[in-house]
């Protein structure tokens, strides 16, 4: 028998993921038995990686192998080789497992699936819409029907199949942009049409389906489309739906006020907000469609050119489960910061401001924190007050948002003009232009500026008005202390109490009441962060056999991996984790491969190789991030979830095994202290 390593690519063969499972050698299908099928599909999913007998046992029979399960698995193999015939050799033995070896660009489904998906995404990236469909259309014939359909394993089911399913989604999303850019809005329209009701909960795909009935000229079944995704998410899971939604339904809204001049261009009537549209005079739903916009009253706006802006109320609206947070509310609404120029100093205004000309407020922490949600409740809470009446705007800059590229300043700028009335003839194509026009647009108003989702100070400056009478309420997951006379308001998780306060607003407080103790092991075990606790609980919710200490049990098995409706908390660190520099990114992974939550720079040199200094500014570096606490000079910890989230990095990335990692760290702290 060849040993891993000794063997060649032998036998001709295709392997099918997704779709039920599918074995081709010489171009003839192989019918494959049942558990030989999910020990195939184990390899496959681990393709040219070793798997030890136990895992594949472990795996195979769901963490309860029988004993004398390692002898099984073992046939199992034999009788795979036997089945794959001339390509048997491509199942490999080493002492540590079994490994199958495949030419990774052309023999798994899945494998090719996603280099064809990441080839579409770079092409949108350059606009290149006919090769975006060239490749999301390749990539997508490869799908057969639910992935793994015959595969009865539940752990694959659960690890693989929930992001081959996203991948898919993302795929039909992005081939109905291309169909849009090349105007074959019908088969948009049905693509998507069928991915939504696949995706009841899918925002994106909701908000792109209703881009695309717009453009087919097909309003009021746009709003329909927003109608019953609001319905699914209030009734089932308890959320509003978020601002992407929110924003395609208000374009579909005033869509239905726009006429088409002979010469292609749309002009807004009174009662309408200007919408961005194509040369054909469609609205466009481009890569920055959205940007500024949420939810607009019906006598918004008179555009044309130079005429002025009515009444805009933009603001995203309130989360129905909101709770807590009351010392911070009291904060941004009793800071003299939020009262603009002229007003006195009280404890919200940024010392060293005495009369600042613009009151700015920066809500920081780290992800899944609830800095939107506050945001936009104080911003209401204002409204509400009397302040701001007029004049409320909104930018999702999507720094952080794993699905769509950055907002750029020049095109934030792009979209605020253009709501405030502003004819796009007019509208200079520099920005430090665009960012005077907007000033002046404001000036001598009260409006209130929420700029969600920032990434840094060069984001934001552009975007600062500078009338005394405006706020400006900035969300972000760093510190933007560059920032002149901001306030910061850096958010921490929730106290025990107001954990088990949203547990009660979700799940209702009857059956929280029911099990008190494994509610608070819940909000332990999601640290007390607010984004952790609400998938938690409307995971519950679509569970209607679980218990709270069955909830508990599943967040202890690493529930947090997957996420609800589209929304995943993990995917919200990655993307934290994803804007690091290289250095502090790996201090991060090493904190996790040492295996404590609490460390000082002396102790990371040692871990790292770094001399202290180096090591303290990639840690200070991470608190700036929020991937970091530090509760006193010198010493700093993790976030209990992040730390989950590092450790996952950590055992992926290529870092020394942990008793050469021990043997590291013993020398380094050694060489400190000498």
């Amino acid at each position: 028998m060849k040993r891993e390593g000794e063997m060649g690519m032998a036998g001709k063969v295709w392997f099918g993921l997704m779709g039920s499972l599918e074995t081709r050698v010489a171009d003839q299908p192989v019918p494959v038995p049942p558990r030989v099928r999910s020990l195939l599909a184990i390899l496959l999913c681990r393709s040219n990686r070793t798997v030890g007998v136990d895992e594949l046992a472990e795996i195979l029979w769901n963490g309860e192998p029988p004993r004398g399960a390692s002898g099984t698995v073992r046939s199992h193999v034999l009788r795979l080789r036997r089945l794959l015939g001339e390509a048997g050799d491509r199942v490999g033995t080493s002492r540590s497992g079994y490994a199958i070896h495949l030419d990774p660009c052309s023999e798994l489904d899945i494998v090719v699936f996603t280099e064809l998906h990441e080839a579409a995404r770079t092409a949108a990236r350059n606009r290149d819409w006919p090769q975006v469909s060239r490749n999301t259309n390749a990539a997508l014939e490869l799908w057969r029907g639910a992935p793994l359909a015959d595969v009865a394993c539940d752990r694959l089911h659960r690890d693989e199949v929930p992001g081959w399913n996203q991948a898919r989604v993302e795929a039909v999303d992005l081939a109905a942009q291309a169909d849009l850019r090349l105007g074959r809005t019908a088969e948009a329209v049905l693509a998507l049409q069928r991915l939504a009701a696949e995706n009841p909960y899918q925002e994106s795909v909701h908000a792109l389906l209703m881009e695309a009935l717009v453009a087919a000229g097909r309003r009021v079944e746009a709003i329909a489309v927003y109608r019953r995704l609001r319905t699914a998410l209030v009734g089932e899971l308890g959320i509003e739906p978020g601002a992407q939604a929110a924003a395609a339904h208000q374009r579909a809204i005033a869509a239905g006020a726009l006429k088409v001049r002979a010469d292609g261009r749309a002009r807004a009537e009174p009662g309408a907000v200007p919408v961005r549209t194509d040369r054909a005079g469609r609205p466009d739903a481009g890569p920055h469609a959205g940007t500024a916009v949420t939810s607009v009253t019906r006598a918004a706006v008179r555009a044309g050119a130079g005429d002025e802006v009515g009444v805009l109320r933009l603001l995203p609206a309130e989360l129905p489960n909101f709770v807590g947070r009351a010392p911070e509310l009291d904060a941004l609404l009793g800071g003299g910061a939020l009262l603009g120029g002229g007003a006195p100093r009280g404890r919200g205004t940024a010392p060293g401001c005495r009369t600042p000309s613009v009151g700015i407020t920066v809500i920081e922490g780290m992800a899944g924190v609830g800095k939107t949600s506050l945001a936009v409740r104080a911003a209401h809470e204002l409204v509400r007050a009397g302040r701001f009446a007029d004049l409320q705007l909104y930018a999702n800059l999507r720094s952080f948002d794993p699905h769509q590229d950055r907002a750029e300043p020049t095109d934030v700028l792009d979209g605020l003009l253009r709501v405030l009335g502003v004819d796009a003839s007019r509208i200079p194509s520099r920005m430090d232009a665009r960012a005077a026009l907007f000033r002046d647009r404001l000036h001598g108003r009260e409006a209130l500026l929420l700029l969600d989702d920032a990434l840094d100070e060069q984001q934001i400056r552009p975007l600062i008005p500078s009338g005394p009478g405006c706020l400006v309420l900035v969300t972000s997951r760093r510190s933007l202390a560059g920032l002149d006379c901001t306030t910061p308001l850096p958010l921490g998780t929730f106290s025990a109490p107001e954990s088990l306060d949203l547990l009660d607003a979700v799940l209702g407080a009857e059956r929280v009441g029911a099990e008190p103790e494994a509610a608070m092991r819940v909000a332990d075990l999601c640290g007390h962060l607010p984004r952790a606790l609400a998938l938690a609980a409307h995971r519950l919710r679509t569970r209607p056999a679980w218990s709270l200490a069955d909830l508990a049990g599943h967040l202890e098995d690493g529930g947090f991996a997957a996420g609800v409706g589209g929304r995943s908390l993990w995917a919200a660190f990655r993307s934290s984790y994803r804007n690091l520099p290289a250095l502090p990114a790996q201090v991060f992974r090493l904190l996790a491969a040492g295996r404590d939550r609490r460390v000082t720079a002396q102790r990371v040199a040692a871990l790292a190789g770094l001399d202290v200094h180096t090591a303290r500014a990639a840690l200070e570096l991470l608190v700036d991030e929020h991937l970091l606490l530090q509760n006193a000079p010198g010493r700093y910890r993790m976030h209990d979830l992040l730390y989950a989230f590092a450790c996952e990095l950590s055992e992926l990335s290529e870092l020394s095994d942990l008793s050469e990692l021990s043997e590291r760290e013993t020398g380094g702290l050694a060489r400190a202290s000498a």
